[in-house]
């Protein structure tokens, strides 16, 4: 019995050694952990391994070998455990962190569910409708693929299109999934999908070039654009070719701990810029929701144009984002200065004053504009509320509570062209230097009308850009990047880490 126990002593002397340096070893991998934490929890751990050891060695009793080998196995229980909880939180930034270069495109053919036409087969010899100039090469590519013919007849008004439609004065329509986000816009086709069925679909993908404009992300200042797409499954598979409805520049000086947050209006009537491979029509203009359909990046290079900035990086969120994220966090707490008993018709109140919302009512006050004067400006400045309430948890002792919900979910709150060493940089330097952020936020105005969108072949509401609040916006990012207090902004926050 004593041999037998003596050799117990020694196995998990080694396998306790092993295991803890091995933990040691992922921990300073990852670099997450700044020096000054990192080092004391080596030198706690070490020490309490080096003690059982010469315990062990010692040690004569019996209950004192049950003691030490029931420590023993715990630590090695628990190396095991913080091994795999290291491995999750890379895997997991892996995840949200893509460079990835093509983009999903589908094209489809749709009946109505009423119509006799059920299948592939059932198309032969119909009349299929298409927007002229809209993608026409791979929606003839998509015809071609049927294997028979079809007769085809081109509209250049997607409205005169599914008029027709469902009106059967033609049996089908061939587009480009991304108008069906367009279609539900028009007045009296909100429910437009209900009605339709897809017969057939031809995907392809676009390949584009990693357009990442790299910055020392922990000691210069650099952009992000916050992309809220408005996809139908709430995946990111889907999310190329859907709009872009919240667009929020976020400018970050890690310095000086300043941040802008620069909200632009969905319908800003803008001049579309985009590399040739995208398929935007370059120099047309449009809203700016619309240049989601050809991509993030399409978004990025339009919004740098009408700025004159540099974006650095981008980021994709989705209406599931907030709402999940929000509840990882236990709640945010938002200041509002109206009243609404309904917000965006989810039965969620908004008091006037403090409140505290759920993922669902964060969301509903992120998406409600008919209930304000202001409308969509009011909605922007909603939504820069919502991420400053969101950051101050981020930076504040509460996101540790649920860091291990939100690691797991984080391939599904969002997708960002930040490379993984970029993000974990951030939080070391939060980790090391804690600290309070200061958090500024400003909206571009405009004038509503009515103008030619290029994506819709025909006029429709926009919003004109007003060239001074464009000016004010551009003064405050070149503030923020030189240290300087912005000075045309709407409101200002701190976020104090308490760490």
């Amino acid at each position: 019995m004593k041999k037998l126990l003596k050799n117990v002593g020694f196995y998990f002397s080694l396998i306790t050694i092993i295991s803890i340096l091995f933990f040691l070893f992922k921990i300073n991998g990852v670099g997450i952990l700044p020096a000054k934490i990192f080092i004391p929890i080596a030198l706690v751990l070490i020490c309490i391994v080096f003690i059982i050891v010469v315990f062990w060695i010692k040690a004569k009793k019996m209950i004192a070998k049950i003691i030490l080998s029931i420590l023993s196995l715990c630590l090695i229980v628990s190396s095991v455990a913080g091994v795999t909880y290291v491995d999750k939180t890379v895997d997991s930034i892996m995840k949200v962190s893509s460079n990835d270069t093509k983009m999903k495109k589908t094209i489809s053919v749709y009946a109505l569910k009423l119509s006799s036409i059920q299948d592939k087969e059932d198309l032969k010899g119909r009349t299929i409708g298409v927007l002229e100039n809209k993608n026409r090469e791979n929606v003839d590519i998509c015809l071609d693929k049927l294997g028979f013919d079809v007769n085809v007849k081109e509209y250049s008004s997607s409205l005169d299109l599914i008029a027709d439609f469902k009106g059967q004065a033609i049996d089908c329509i061939c587009i480009d999934q991304m108008y069906l986000d367009v279609i539900e816009d028009y007045e009296g086709y909100e429910n437009f999908e209900d009605d339709i069925h897809e017969v057939y679909s031809y995907v392809y993908y676009i390949e584009k070039e990693n357009e990442v404009a790299d910055a020392d992300v922990v000691s210069e200042p650099f952009s992000v654009l916050i992309s809220g797409i408005d996809t139908r499954t709430n995946s990111f598979d889907d999310a190329d070719g859907s709009r872009s409805d919240v667009n929020l520049v976020v400018t970050i000086n890690p310095t000086t701990r300043k941040v802008l947050l620069l909200s632009i209006p969905r319908d800003y009537y803008v001049e579309t810029v985009c590399d040739a491979v995208d398929g935007c029509a370059i120099g047309q203009k449009d809203k700016l929701t619309h240049t989601g359909w050809h991509g993030i990046s399409t978004t990025e290079k339009t919004i740098e144009n009408l700025l004159g900035i540099e974006i650095n990086y981008n980021v994709k969120v989705n209406f599931n984002t907030l709402s999940t994220l929000v509840d990882l966090l236990g709640g945010i707490d938002v200041y509002s200065n109206q009243y609404l008993a309904n917000a965006a018709s989810s039965g969620c109140v908004v008091n006037e004053g403090w409140n505290h919302f759920d993922g669902k009512c964060a969301l509903a006050y992120s998406r409600e504009r008919k209930a304000y004067a202001d409308g969509d400006r009011q909605r922007g400045k909603n939504q820069m509320q919502v991420i400053t309430a969101i950051i101050k948890k981020m930076v504040s002792p509460d996101l540790l509570m649920n860091f291990s919900d939100i690691m797991d979910s984080m391939d599904e709150l969002f997708q960002t062209n930040m490379d993984m060493n970029k993000l974990f940089a951030l939080v070391k330097k939060q980790l090391s230097d804690g600290g309070s952020w200061s958090i500024y936020q400003y909206s571009l105005n405009g004038t509503g009308g009515s103008d030619f969108a290029y994506e819709l072949g025909m006029n429709a509401y926009v919003m004109y850009p007003d060239q001074t609040t464009i000016d004010n916006a551009i003064a405050d990012i070149q503030s923020i990047n030189n240290g300087e207090t912005p000075p045309y902004v709407n409101t200002q926050d701190s976020t104090e880490n308490t760490n």
